[in-house]
């Protein structure tokens, strides 16, 4: 086996498919199918099987993922060594709820960037939990401890969380804002439902800057994360109570970008970003 053949089976692993894979590497699908037949009989195993419409990984080809990640991290630095325009191509994909990309990574973005101009950043703000085992992204930033992955993760911190109502309204004036159903037992959302049962939820979003929104109107009910109330803090017309409500913060990131300087670096900047409460 030659690096070529370990290419085309990192590709299959990323991409889920030999036609993706194909064009990831810029060669032709027949190719890529020939390649694998001939390694898998070299090998006398198969390394990938169907199912859903997807080429997975066997266990054989699971074995052998973690030293092919380190290979192609190795490949990846001595082709960067070669190059002149090495930094150019360090671009780092990161992936995180658009709550935490626009009140905690933007604010802080200019002077990183200015520090490491080496360093460039995709961030992508889906509020669906991106394939790290796809090579969907290189770091991931996730509320709560992920169960599985092979993929890397650290706490880096955590998020408190206050409620926000107003002073003097009339009960049935106030408008509840909580999220939808389908986020209904996370604990923020446990914790104010349970402080207003029976109490008609007249705002129902994900979007935490309409929350926001709303409870600046000096009208709303809701649970903010403490980092977006600081601004209502001095208003008269509302009331900021801290909550015994905190979430977990982890930061994923792929294997090979174990020993990667630049990405130990940007790992250390998010870990700053989430310092402990001051409550707690």
């Amino acid at each position: 086996m030659n690096w070529d053949d370990f290419r085309i089976i990192s590709a299959i692993c990323k991409t889920g498919s030999f036609a993706r894979a194909a064009r990831l590497l810029q060669i032709d699908e027949t190719t890529v199918g020939r390649r694998v037949a001939r390694i898998e009989a070299g090998l006398e195993m198969p390394l990938f099987e169907p199912a859903d419409g997807m080429r997975r990984p066997t266990g054989g080809c699971l074995a052998i993922l973690r030293p092919l990640q380190e290979m192609e991290a190795a490949a990846a630095r001595i082709q960067r060594a070669l190059r002149q325009q090495d930094y150019a191509d360090r671009v780092f994909r990161i992936s995180t709820v658009a709550a935490i990309a626009e009140h905690w990574l933007a604010p802080h973005l200019p002077h990183l960037l200015q520090e490491l101009p080496e360093l460039s950043l995709s961030i992508d703000t889906s509020d669906d939990n991106v394939e790290m085992s796809r090579w969907e992204a290189d770091f991931a930033l996730r509320l709560g401890r992920p169960k599985y992955g092979t993929f890397l993760m650290r706490r880096i911190g955590e998020i408190g969380f206050s409620l926000v109502r107003p002073r003097d309204l009339a009960p049935e004036a106030e408008v509840l804002a909580a999220y939808p159903q389908m986020l209904a037992d996370t604990p923020e959302m446990l914790g104010l439902l349970s402080r207003f049962r029976g109490r008609a939820i007249r705002l129902e979003t994900a979007n935490l800057n309409l929350i926001r929104a709303m409870l600046d109107s000096g009208r709303g009910i809701g649970i903010l994360p403490d980092l977006m109330v600081q601004g209502l803090l001095r208003r008269d017309d509302v009331s900021v109570t801290p909550m015994p409500i905190t979430r977990e913060v982890w930061l994923l990131s792929q294997p090979h970008l174990r020993n990667d300087e630049l990405a130990r670096r940007l790992s250390e900047w998010c870990a700053t970003l989430f310092p402990a409460r001051r409550d707690a």
